[in-house]
């Protein structure tokens, strides 16, 4: 049972709009909605209804989660946008979208995805950095998804471009469960 401090926990959850290659993508992005949605855990995210995106987003409102949609005013009209959100905020672009998702959100999931996830994701890891903020951030790697990341990373370090790896805030989870053990304890 969720403590009262979760109800009114936000989630970010950063993902592509494609569904990728492997089907076990959109599985985990529909099970991590479920999990999400039956811990009150309010869900915000890009707000399409593609890809990933649409199996997390259509698996919290099938569970009856609380979905927050940010989105750019620019896809209002292209057939992306999921329905029956708990709120839509539409932005200007994809700017204000990130900047509104990064200030709303407690805590910060990564998914598989392409260059706007990435995108997202280094947002988020440089204002831990920089101490602008203080954010967990958890990679989902599905199927090793992420561990071409894991080795760069490794690489930044070993050649000295890293300040404060453990400023970051990034922790890598294998599963959906383990992503929700991570968070209940760091509540």
């Amino acid at each position: 049972m969720p403590s009262l401090k979760a109800k009114n926990y936000k989630v970010s959850v950063f993902c592509g709009s494609k569904p990728g290659k492997n089907k076990k993508f959109l599985d985990v992005a529909a099970k991590l909605g479920k999990e999400l949605s039956k811990k009150k855990y309010t869900v915000i995210y890009g707000g399409g209804s593609l890809g990933i995106m649409g199996a997390l987003s259509n698996s919290v409102l099938k569970h009856k989660g609380k979905l927050i949609s940010v989105i750019p005013k620019s896809l209002k009209n292209k057939n992306v946008l999921i329905e029956n959100s708990y709120k839509t905020i539409f932005t200007k672009d994809l700017v204000e979208r990130k900047k509104i998702m990064i200030k709303k959100a407690a805590i910060f999931i990564i998914l598989p995805g392409g260059f706007g996830t990435l995108d997202e994701l280094f947002e988020v890891i440089s204002l831990n950095q920089l101490n602008i903020i203080n954010k967990k951030i958890i990679l989902l790697d599905i199927d090793n998804f992420w561990n071409p990341f894991q080795k760069l990373l490794k690489n930044l370090y070993k050649e000295g471009f890293l300040y404060n790896f453990e400023a970051s805030n990034l922790n890598f989870k294998n599963s959906v469960n383990k992503t929700i053990k991570f968070i209940e304890n760091n509540i």
